[in-house]
Protein backbone atom coordinates (compact mmCIF):
# COMPACT_ATOMS: atom_id res chain seq x y z
CA UNK A 1 0.00 0.00 0.00
CA UNK A 2 1.32 3.31 -0.69
CA UNK A 3 1.60 6.20 1.46
CA UNK A 4 -1.05 8.15 -0.20
CA UNK A 5 -3.73 5.82 0.05
CA UNK A 6 -2.54 5.02 3.42
CA UNK A 7 -3.24 8.56 4.21
CA UNK A 8 -6.37 8.43 2.23
CA UNK A 9 -7.44 5.70 4.26
CA UNK A 10 -7.07 7.10 7.59
CA UNK A 11 -8.22 10.56 7.18
CA UNK A 12 -11.57 8.41 5.90
CA UNK A 13 -10.81 6.19 9.79
CA UNK A 14 -10.52 10.41 11.65
CA UNK A 15 -13.76 11.26 9.97
CA UNK A 16 -15.98 8.13 11.48
CA UNK A 17 -14.04 8.02 14.10
CA UNK A 18 -15.35 11.81 14.92
CA UNK A 19 -18.75 10.69 13.65
CA UNK A 20 -19.14 7.92 15.93
CA UNK A 21 -17.80 9.61 18.88
CA UNK A 22 -20.46 12.48 17.83
CA UNK A 23 -23.26 10.02 17.75
CA UNK A 24 -22.42 7.85 20.75
CA UNK A 25 -22.35 10.93 22.91
CA UNK A 26 -25.06 12.48 21.56
CA UNK A 27 -27.41 9.31 22.27
CA UNK A 28 -25.62 6.91 25.07
CA UNK A 29 -25.93 7.52 28.89
CA UNK A 30 -22.71 7.59 30.75
CA UNK A 31 -23.54 5.72 33.19
CA UNK A 32 -24.51 2.41 31.38
CA UNK A 33 -20.62 2.28 29.63
CA UNK A 34 -20.02 1.73 25.92
CA UNK A 35 -21.65 -1.65 23.95
CA UNK A 36 -18.98 -3.62 22.37
CA UNK A 37 -19.94 -3.23 18.82
CA UNK A 38 -19.08 0.66 19.12
CA UNK A 39 -16.09 0.17 21.01
CA UNK A 40 -14.83 -2.25 18.75
CA UNK A 41 -15.84 -0.04 15.65
CA UNK A 42 -14.30 3.29 17.66
CA UNK A 43 -11.19 1.00 18.04
CA UNK A 44 -10.34 -0.11 14.68
CA UNK A 45 -10.97 3.05 12.99
CA UNK A 46 -8.85 5.11 15.59
CA UNK A 47 -6.29 2.64 15.20
CA UNK A 48 -6.24 3.29 11.28
CA UNK A 49 -5.76 7.18 12.18
CA UNK A 50 -2.98 6.59 14.55
CA UNK A 51 -1.22 4.49 12.11
CA UNK A 52 -1.43 6.91 9.61
CA UNK A 53 -0.58 9.47 11.44
CA UNK A 54 2.24 7.51 12.97
CA UNK A 55 3.37 7.14 9.23
CA UNK A 56 3.07 10.73 8.36
CA UNK A 57 5.41 11.92 10.96
CA UNK A 58 7.74 8.85 11.13
CA UNK A 59 10.40 10.82 8.29
CA UNK A 60 10.84 14.17 10.75
CA UNK A 61 10.04 12.59 14.67
CA UNK A 62 10.38 8.73 14.71
CA UNK A 63 10.68 8.13 18.04
CA UNK A 64 7.57 10.33 19.12
CA UNK A 65 5.46 9.31 16.46
CA UNK A 66 6.30 5.74 17.91
CA UNK A 67 5.39 7.27 21.22
CA UNK A 68 2.19 8.24 20.59
CA UNK A 69 1.05 5.61 17.86
CA UNK A 70 1.69 3.33 20.92
CA UNK A 71 0.00 5.25 23.40
CA UNK A 72 -2.79 5.74 21.58
CA UNK A 73 -3.22 1.84 20.32
CA UNK A 74 -2.78 0.72 24.27
CA UNK A 75 -5.91 3.46 25.11
CA UNK A 76 -7.87 1.87 22.49
CA UNK A 77 -7.53 -1.81 23.64
CA UNK A 78 -8.23 -0.56 26.83
CA UNK A 79 -11.54 0.62 25.66
CA UNK A 80 -12.19 -2.57 24.11
CA UNK A 81 -10.96 -4.36 27.75
CA UNK A 82 -13.55 -2.10 29.60
CA UNK A 83 -16.23 -2.71 27.02
CA UNK A 84 -15.38 -6.41 27.74
CA UNK A 85 -15.77 -5.88 31.54
CA UNK A 86 -18.89 -4.05 31.45
CA UNK A 87 -17.58 -1.22 33.13
CA UNK A 88 -17.73 2.33 33.09
CA UNK A 89 -16.76 5.63 34.20
CA UNK A 90 -15.49 6.18 36.91
CA UNK A 91 -13.84 2.60 36.66
CA UNK A 92 -9.85 3.16 36.74
CA UNK A 93 -9.60 1.71 33.01
CA UNK A 94 -11.67 3.91 31.18
CA UNK A 95 -10.12 6.55 32.40
CA UNK A 96 -6.75 5.50 31.60
CA UNK A 97 -8.12 4.41 28.09
CA UNK A 98 -9.70 8.01 27.73
CA UNK A 99 -6.68 9.83 28.69
CA UNK A 100 -4.21 7.58 26.48
CA UNK A 101 -6.10 8.58 23.70
CA UNK A 102 -7.61 12.11 23.82
CA UNK A 103 -5.31 13.81 26.52
CA UNK A 104 -1.99 12.00 25.61
CA UNK A 105 -1.88 10.79 22.53
CA UNK A 106 -3.40 13.66 20.83
CA UNK A 107 -1.43 15.99 22.84
CA UNK A 108 1.62 14.30 21.23
CA UNK A 109 0.01 13.96 17.70
CA UNK A 110 -0.73 17.86 18.17
CA UNK A 111 3.10 19.02 18.66
CA UNK A 112 3.96 17.17 15.91
CA UNK A 113 1.42 18.94 13.98
CA UNK A 114 2.68 21.78 15.16
CA UNK A 115 6.55 21.12 14.95
CA UNK A 116 6.45 19.39 11.30
CA UNK A 117 3.88 21.87 9.70
CA UNK A 118 2.36 18.32 7.49
CA UNK A 119 -0.89 19.86 8.95
CA UNK A 120 -2.04 22.93 10.00
CA UNK A 121 -1.24 25.00 13.04
CA UNK A 122 -4.82 25.58 13.90
CA UNK A 123 -5.11 21.88 14.31
CA UNK A 124 -2.72 21.32 16.46
CA UNK A 125 -3.57 24.38 18.47
CA UNK A 126 -7.14 22.78 18.37
CA UNK A 127 -5.62 19.68 19.82
CA UNK A 128 -3.74 21.17 22.31
CA UNK A 129 -6.60 23.16 23.83
CA UNK A 130 -8.87 19.83 23.63
CA UNK A 131 -6.64 17.94 25.40
CA UNK A 132 -5.83 20.56 27.99
CA UNK A 133 -9.50 20.60 28.74
CA UNK A 134 -9.98 17.15 28.85
CA UNK A 135 -7.16 17.16 31.20
CA UNK A 136 -8.95 20.25 33.39
CA UNK A 137 -11.99 18.26 33.63
CA UNK A 138 -10.15 15.51 35.24
CA UNK A 139 -8.37 17.42 38.04
CA UNK A 140 -11.71 19.49 38.63
CA UNK A 141 -13.60 15.63 38.89
CA UNK A 142 -10.98 14.46 41.56
CA UNK A 143 -10.90 17.85 43.30
CA UNK A 144 -14.44 18.09 43.22
CA UNK A 145 -15.11 14.33 43.75
CA UNK A 146 -17.76 14.83 41.08
CA UNK A 147 -18.39 11.62 39.22
CA UNK A 148 -19.50 11.83 35.90
CA UNK A 149 -22.57 9.61 35.47
CA UNK A 150 -24.55 12.04 33.43
CA UNK A 151 -24.81 15.28 31.77
CA UNK A 152 -27.59 17.06 34.08
CA UNK A 153 -25.45 16.76 37.23
CA UNK A 154 -22.59 18.41 36.37
CA UNK A 155 -21.22 21.58 38.17
CA UNK A 156 -21.08 24.32 35.54
CA UNK A 157 -17.20 24.62 35.14
CA UNK A 158 -17.08 20.71 34.29
CA UNK A 159 -19.59 20.85 31.76
CA UNK A 160 -17.61 23.65 30.13
CA UNK A 161 -14.67 21.72 30.26
CA UNK A 162 -16.16 19.01 28.81
CA UNK A 163 -18.16 20.21 25.87
CA UNK A 164 -14.96 22.04 25.13
CA UNK A 165 -13.38 18.81 25.23
CA UNK A 166 -15.94 17.02 23.34
CA UNK A 167 -16.29 19.99 20.33
CA UNK A 168 -12.26 20.02 20.52
CA UNK A 169 -11.41 16.13 20.23
CA UNK A 170 -14.73 15.86 16.99
CA UNK A 171 -13.01 18.89 15.27
CA UNK A 172 -9.64 17.29 15.56
CA UNK A 173 -10.75 13.77 14.70
CA UNK A 174 -12.65 14.84 11.59
CA UNK A 175 -9.92 17.74 10.34
CA UNK A 176 -6.66 14.86 10.46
Amino acid sequence: MSSNNLYRIAGIAGILSAILMLAFSSVADPATGAPLLYTVASASVGIILVAGLSALYRSEASALSLAAGGISVIGYVLSVVASLMQVTYPHPVVAAADIAIYIVGLSMFSWLAYRTHKMPRLLAVTGFIAALAGAGAYVVMAITGTVFTSYENLPPVLMALFIVYLIGVVIWLAWT
